[in-house]
């Protein structure tokens, strides 16, 4: 049983020693960067170490405080808690395994990086160094001290502003005026051969890191620019140009197309549809619209196009003519007849709150009283109609009603008279007076007979 206990023992001291304990244990570490960093750039420093187990590492990172000033950390191991502390100038690194020893270095590896910001006032060719003192590294049974890293760089000179040409030539033509860094416009003398496709320039920049970019040297008849820029190591532009006329054909016929391929409006839509060979369109629009860019595109792209008449609309019609002009002069006429329509608005009746939708050309009432009908009598106290069918006098106690004879030239419309409420309940009670009266008077007359 003892022995079966010992074997157990033995294995899995066995595999701890292959995680991280070896007993042949081995650690190195390096420091890289770029080679050169100009004035004020930053720099990364890659802190790495290498080994067969490692699981626990100090160091000590020095560098010169006159050159770098340190920034920040970042980029830290997978599965490690690494530490990064300042003082004095000087960095503490403190990096442990963090995976219950199953992440152990074994390989070359970036424990940590170390960013830096060269001096604004370092100077070409000055060198700047980064230092590392292991103070201790382990694989949990092995220690290891005394191991050291170092980086050094050196100050680039600054990127060249220079964005200057340093000549400038076209071959079998000379410019005007003569060639100077300073100057960025120039001319050709004379025409370009129409048999020329494309002008050959040449352009040297005056610093050899800068870029030079020539665009344009594809001519065509007429006015042409050539754009040559300079780009300078450091971003810096300066963009030189060379005019050139280039000659006509003598055989060339120009065009006489002068005909619209589409006709925009801003408001609105055309009406017909556009056709090249439709002359006149017209387009709606509400009162509320006060202006509309009408614009055409000519169907050759030698043509021009120019809009007349855009002015403020009125109300009604309002012409707008596009005129397209063809290479050889030749003009068609294109008409856009815009009608605004007129302007609606509500009125509201101050006694009655109604609103009434009326247009410009109607004729309001300002009477603001109340509304009646002219053919029906209420039983309100109001002033007499001018004109009625009937006559009512409401003085007696009995309501009578007179119908007055029409015109016979006239169509006869039918009175319509409202007996009031009164006198149906009057007439009702004495009817029931009446009634009862009576047959007091036949029962005694009966009595009698008996």
């Amino acid at each position: 049983m003892k022995r079966f206990v010992s074997i157990i023992l033995i294995t899995v001291f066995a595999a701890l020693l292959s995680v991280c304990g070896r007993a042949d244990f081995r650690a190195s570490f390096s420091l890289t960067g770029a080679s050169s960093a100009r004035a004020g750039e930053n720099i990364t420093v890659a802190f790495k170490a290498d080994g067969n187990g490692i699981c626990g590492i100090l160091a000590e990172i020095s560098y010169d405080t006159s050159l770098l000033t340190y920034r920040s950390s970042s980029g830290a191991l997978s599965d490690w808690k690494v530490e990064v502390t300042e003082k004095d100038g000087r960095l503490q690194i403190w990096a442990e395994e963090n995976n219950s020893f199953r992440s152990p270095i074994k390989t070359q590896q970036t424990v940590i990086n170390l960013s830096f910001r060269v001096s604004s006032n370092a100077k070409t060719g000055d060198k700047f160094t980064v230092n590392a003192d292991i103070q201790q590294v382990s694989d949990t049974e092995n220690e290891l001290s005394g191991l050291t890293a170092s980086y050094s760089g050196t100050v680039a000179r600054p990127l060249s502003t220079d964005s200057k040409l340093r000549s400038l030539s076209v071959d079998g033509y000379t410019l005007t005026p003569e060639f100077s860094a300073n100057k960025t416009e120039y001319e050709i003398n004379g025409e370009v051969e129409y048999t020329l496709s494309a002008l050959k320039i040449t352009a040297a920049a005056n610093d050899g890191e800068a870029k030079v970019d020539i665009s344009g040297s594809r001519l065509s008849v007429g006015s042409n620019t050539i754009r040559i820029k300079v780009t300078a190591e450091s971003g810096d532009t300066t963009t030189y140009t060379i005019k050139a006329k280039m000659k006509q054909d003598p055989d060339y016929v120009k065009s006489s197309d002068s005909s619209l391929s589409s006709i925009s409006v801003s408001e609105g839509r055309l009406s017909p549809a556009f056709s090249q060979t439709t002359y006149s369109y017209v387009v709606y629009v509400p009162f509320e619209v006060e202006t509309v860019k009408v614009s055409g595109t000519p169907a050759d792209k030698k043509a021009s196009c120019e809009t007349s008449g855009e002015n403020a609309l009125a109300v009604g019609e309002n012409v707008i003519t596009v005129i397209c002009t063809a290479e050889d002069g030749a003009k068609t006429e294109y008409y856009v007849n815009v009608i605004r329509m007129e302007q609606y608005f509500t009125e509201t009746d101050t006694d009655t709150g109604t609103e009434t939708v009326t247009d410009t050309d109607t004729e309001t009432d300002t009477d603001t009283g109340p509304e009646t009908e002219p053919d029906i009598q209420t039983d309100t106290e109001t002033e007499p109609l001018p004109v009625t069918g009937s006559v009512t006098d409401d003085t007696t106690a009995e309501e009578e009603t007179e119908t007055l004879p029409l015109d016979t030239t006239e169509t006869e419309e039918p009175v319509n008279t409202k007996v009031p409420v009164w006198v149906v309940v009057a007439a009702a009670v004495g009817g029931i007076i009446i009634g009862a009266f009576s047959c007091v008077l036949v029962q005694n007359s009966i009595k009698e007979r008996r």
